[in-house]
């Protein structure tokens, strides 16, 4: 697992955003559903990579009341994408104090699922999407890990892990992943990754071909000395 934790026969994630959205004052103008979207996004990336399913969702919302329905249509696009039904989603707004500038929190507490498990060296390592930050990722929505593609390969096992990558980087993840071995990446690996705009990937030899069907845009192979 990355970023989740068990609880007795629960797989938690969670993921925050802050100053992002429609407040005057945030330093990220988006749309309140997108801001809600990325942030889900990476929630949901943080449950493939601890090979869990999302049963239940928390949302916890400092932006007001009108806030809210806008926030949960955003965790909705996530699992259309995926093609699977939205959990339940409960949580609390922040409703007697007016915040200067917007923020979220989304918790998912998930079950784990019946896969084949494989050793990080067992596995060829991709990168999927750019690192990208702040306003790129409304300005470069393209170049963004998609959550269908992902899904997909994931559900299908023709990718055994996803390694979700965040504010810290590709760099970042190589050390937790691979410790103090040589990456060779035509990325910026020092770059940070936002909300997950990139992704590594751990497929095994005889999936390579196929996955390269799933992910036809800004897919690398990394080259481990």
């Amino acid at each position: 697992m990355r970023n989740a934790i068990q609880i007795g026969n629960w797989i938690a994630t969670m993921d925050n955003a802050a100053a992002i959205g429609e407040k005057p004052q945030d330093v990220v103008a988006a749309p309140n559903q997108l801001t809600a979207y990325f942030t889900a996004r990476v929630t949901f990336f943080e449950q493939l990579a601890a090979n869990a399913l999302p049963t239940q969702i928390l949302l916890a919302n400092f932006s007001g009341d009108v806030t809210w329905s806008h926030y949960c249509l955003g965790i909705q696009q996530v699992f259309e994408e995926a093609a699977l039904s939205c959990p339940p989603i409960a949580g609390s707004t922040e409703s007697n104090m007016s915040t200067m500038q917007s923020a979220l929190a989304i918790t998912m507490l998930g079950e784990q699922q019946q896969r084949d498990l494989y050793a990080t060296d067992d596995l060829i390592w991709y990168t999927y999407g750019l690192p990208l930050v702040g306003a790129e990722v409304v300005e470069q929505a393209e170049d963004v890990a998609q959550v269908q593609a992902v899904f997909q390969a994931w559900q299908k096992e023709v990718v055994q892990q996803v390694w979700p990558v965040g504010s810290k980087g590709l760099q970042a993840e190589f050390s937790r992943l691979f410790g103090e071995r040589t990456i060779t990446c035509p990325v910026d690996c020092m770059k940070t990754a936002g909300p997950c705009t990139i992704v590594l990937l751990g497929i095994r030899p005889e999936n390579e071909q196929l996955a390269k069907h799933y992910f036809q845009r800004h897919f690398h192979k990394l080259t481990i000395g």
